[in-house]
Order: C-alpha cells, then structure tokens, then sequence
C-alpha cells in the first residue's frame, strides 16, 4: 500500500535525524495499516527504548510492535533499509 511506503520512509528519516538512534544498526521496519514493526537488533536497552519513543511520535503511527534484540555487539556499518515494500 503507498500509505504503508510513505509511513515506513517518515518512519526512517526521523531514526536517522534523532541523534540517539541516526546510527541505529540492523532495524528493519515494516508499515502495515498504521502498525510500525520493528524488528533487528541494537546495542544496548536505552537505544531500543529510543527507536520505540522515536516511532511512536511519527504522525500516522498507531502502534508499535517492537521486536528489537539488544545486542552489545551489533555494531556494523550504520543504517541498514533491508526492509521490503510490498505493493
């Protein structure tokens, strides 16, 4: 749906401009009717919680379901799109 593709790039761009999360590593994002889902990994539990704070502040967001996995040592080369849009 074109409304789930606009969520999810409004979704990434404030990720990448917030300072606590522009080099969020491996989050992938999904949009569906208003339901953000987050799933990948992040450093640390301060960093999660900021992603989630973050996406629930995107207008159109309705819920989120947050599935990220702390992992100290997922550090890799910055912000990652592997998310698929579907049509």
């Amino acid at each position: 749906m074109p409304e789930d593709r606009k969520l999810t790039h409004a979704v990434e761009k404030a990720l990448r401009e917030d300072k606590r999360t522009s080099g969020a590593h491996s989050v992938h994002i999904k949009a569906v009717s208003g339901v953000i889902f987050l799933e990948g990994q992040v450093e640390t539990a301060e960093e999660r919680g900021a992603v989630e704070e973050i996406v629930k502040g995107v207008e159109g967001v309705r819920m989120v379901r947050n599935r990220l996995q702390i992992n100290p040592q997922s550090r890799g080369g910055g912000w990652k799109e592997p998310h698929h849009h579907e049509e």
